[in-house]
């Protein structure tokens, strides 16, 4: 959830810094995300995103899906948008960086899909 809650954080921050009216993702408020780096913020959304319980349902994102095809992804679109508007704005994305850079490794051929990956962007983003 490290790398969800960062990507977030880092979208949450850059929005705000534009003046954007950021509406509540998965429940919380964008000044919550764009706390995350305080310990109990990041605690109580990590909480918040954990499921209570198992379910049967195998829910894919739209970029996860498209890499299992070896579809292009919108990573640039998504991602980068944050990350772009964030060096604009004098905000910090590493995680954001991190994770662009990684998936064009998979999108390149250079790299596999793999839950490692996930550590990959973490190292790099320095978490």
């Amino acid at each position: 959830m490290a790398v969800m809650i960062n990507l977030a954080a880092e979208s949450a921050r850059v929005g705000l810094a534009l003046g954007y009216g950021v509406p509540r993702f998965n429940g919380a408020a964008a000044e919550q995300w764009a706390d995350a780096d305080r310990r109990a913020t990041r605690e109580a959304l990590d909480t918040m995103l954990t499921p209570a319980a198992a379910s049967p349902r195998n829910w894919r994102a739209s970029m996860a899906q498209d890499v299992a095809k070896g579809r292009p992804t919108e990573i640039d679109s998504m991602n980068g948008y944050v990350t772009a508007r964030g060096r604009e704005r004098g905000g910090p994305t590493p995680v954001s960086a991190a994770v662009i850079d990684v998936m064009h490794e998979v999108e390149e051929g250079a790299r596999q899909p793999a839950p490692e990956n996930i550590g990959l962007a973490r190292r790099r983003a320095g978490l």
